[in-house]
């Protein structure tokens, strides 16, 4: 492409140049010969006008003598005619029955002044005629040949073709070195466009100049910085997507798992107590047992499908309006309260006053509640469990903390994740579907807050929500 190009800049020029070398060479060999032939016209009328007013007198007497002494003089042939138009007299001594006569006498003798280019008879070469009056109605006509103007155009012709080949050749290299220098910046283009095709997307062309070609560069060097910011957008939006399958296949095979579990044992009770020959005590405690895996399945299935709900942007439709952090807390301290008397747990709330967030009250109501209730379950029986606001910068914060037993340094980075324990089977005695902490994140992140928790083993655990405070 480059090639072609370049040697189509270089033809157009040459081409261009070469049409107008020959143009101007065509006019010039025409103005060349039509004024040299007006010169000659010119001059062979005013010699001609000279010499009929130089020869009355004894022109009639003796016309071969005037006629070869006024050639002498002008240098030109010249014949004499009579009133008549027949000749009397040549100077070069042709015999008058010889002598050419063409339209040009016949205008002389009309008084007019005529003159005619042709070749006369028995001759070789195209002569040029003048014709003009004399006194007493003669005629005096000189001529001269034409050859010495085909010889003047013809040299000068010559020289003119050397000079356009000098020209030509000139035009030449200048036409290599412009297509040269024209093409430097097409190539480096080329070769960006090449590497882009490839995958190279670090390439900066320089803009030449604020011309066309330099627009070029500049939108070929931005194209490739969209481009490589465009595709690194797509592969991370593909390495979430992979992270999200990931996690998706992980989530189906923990909810199976953790489905497995009730199902198995309300099918296996349920069969039994239906094969009969269960006593009564027994079939109680069977039925108990039924209605505790299926509270535990309930709650299951309905953290499962708030969690997809709040995955899927469900979040987007919660109401943002100012909430009281401190009133909230209170509140969810009343709701557990029988909770946290069957573990003889204390809960208090305390804080910085009025502590105002912009957030959905339901959302933040759910978000405390699942975390105080796990301080209960989890905590040191007897122990303490509090809550706290504050507001620090733009940021409302709740803190939930309890005393208890801690959680080790190497669970904390995957306490949030989906069905995570940190001990599978007492969560499970507890009635703990695995999915409180991961739905407490998803409620914080859809209200543009975060959560995080610190623990120490033999110290207890902190969780901290924080989120937009209101103005």
């Amino acid at each position: 492409m480059f090639q072609s190009f370049r040697t189509q800049l270089l033809a157009s020029h040459v081409g261009l140049v070469l049409f107008v070398v020959a143009v101007l060479l065509f006019q010039l060999d025409r103005a060349l010969a039509d004024d040299l032939g007006q010169k000659l016209d010119q001059r062979l009328e005013e010699q001609a006008k000279g010499a009929a007013q130089w020869g009355v007198g004894e022109g009639r007497r003796h016309p071969e003598k005037i006629a070869s002494r006024l050639a002498a003089i002008t240098g030109n042939d010249v014949t004499i005619f009579d009133a008549q138009g027949v000749v009397s007299a040549d100077s070069r001594g042709t015999d008058p029955g010889v002598v050419d006569r063409g339209p040009e006498v016949d205008a002389a003798l009309r008084g007019q002044v005529g003159r005619a280019s042709r070749v006369p008879r028995g001759a070789a070469e195209e002569r040029h005629y003048v014709a003009v009056p004399a006194p007493d109605g003669w005629v005096v006509r000189l001529s001269a040949p034409l050859s010495d103007i085909a010889a003047t155009v013809g040299s000068t012709r010559r020289r003119l073709g050397v000079a356009a080949g000098i020209g030509f050749a000139l035009a030449l290299g200048l036409g290599l070195l412009a297509s040269r220098v024209a093409s430097r910046p097409l190539r480096a283009m080329t070769e960006a466009a090449e590497r882009i095709a490839g995958g190279d997307f670090d390439v900066a062309v320089a803009a030449p100049s604020p011309e066309e070609f330099g627009v070029l560069s500049r939108s070929l060097t931005s194209l490739a910085r969209q481009l490589k910011a465009r595709i690194g957008e797509l592969e991370e939006e593909r390495a979430h997507v992979g992270k999200l399958l990931a996690m998706g296949r992980e989530f189906m095979a923990d909810a199976s798992h953790e489905l497995r579990t009730p199902v198995a044992a309300i099918q296996g009770y349920s069969e039994t107590l239906l094969a009969g020959g269960v006593d009564e005590p027994t079939g109680k405690q069977f039925l108990e047992t039924i209605h505790h895996h299926a509270i535990r399945l309930g709650r299951l299935v309905q953290d499962m499908l708030q969690l997809s709900a709040l995955e899927a942007r469900a979040g987007d439709k919660l109401v943002k309006e100012t909430v009281d952090l401190r009133g909230v807390a209170e509140l969810v301290a009343e709701t557990v309260e029988a909770a946290a008397v069957a573990r003889k747990v204390t809960v208090s709330v305390d804080g910085d006053g009025e502590v105002l967030a912009t957030a959905d009250p339901g959302a933040v109501e759910q978000i405390l509640e699942n975390l105080v209730q796990n301080a209960i379950k989890y905590g040191r029986e007897g122990g303490r469990v509090g809550v706290h606001v504050a507001r620090e910068a733009r940021r409302a914060i709740l803190t939930v903390e309890d005393d208890g037993e801690g959680i080790a340094a190497e669970h904390l980075p995957r306490l949030f994740d989906r069905f995570y324990r940190v001990d599978p089977g007492r969560s499970r005695d507890k009635g703990g579907t695995g999915l409180g902490l991961a739905i407490v994140k998803e409620l914080a992140s859809v209200m543009g807050g975060s959560v995080r928790v610190e623990s120490e083993v033999g110290k207890g655990t902190s969780f901290v929500v924080e989120l937009p405070a209101a103005s």
